[in-house]
């Protein structure tokens, strides 16, 4: 697996972690529907074995974390998980755009001028 595309997953993962944490103390209260949704998304990526490290292909030592990250994305809501996933997919096409244009030497068009005609 491509080790940029690892530390993207990882520091996708941390971010929604970290963001994910605000928001259960908020006000001087603690949001139990922000607590117990993790809690049953915990319970359901556990008992299913879900772990988005694995499905991604990195390997892990501890599954655990990789069950955890992924309840906080799951209880986040279907949205978040939508959102997520095609940030990650748009990156990784990116990615490997970028990775085929490279070894693309380019062609007379692309090195053409383009103008602007302007119409009264």
């Amino acid at each position: 697996m491509n080790n940029l595309f690892a530390l993207i997953v990882i520091a996708m993962f941390i971010e929604a972690f970290i963001s994910y944490a605000q928001t259960v103390y908020t006000q001087g209260r603690i949001q139990w529907q922000i607590v117990l949704a993790f809690i049953i998304g915990a319970a359901v990526c556990y008992d299913t074995e879900v772990n988005f490290f694995s499905i991604v292909g990195l390997p892990e030592k501890f599954p655990i974390v990789g069950i955890i990250a992924t309840a906080v994305v799951v209880c986040r809501g279907s949205n978040y998980l939508f959102e997520f996933y095609n940030s990650l997919a748009g990156w990784r096409k990116k990615a490997d755009e970028n990775v085929a244009l490279g070894l693309k030497k380019p062609s007379n068009k692309d090195k053409e001028k383009k103008t602007i005609n302007f119409v009264d």
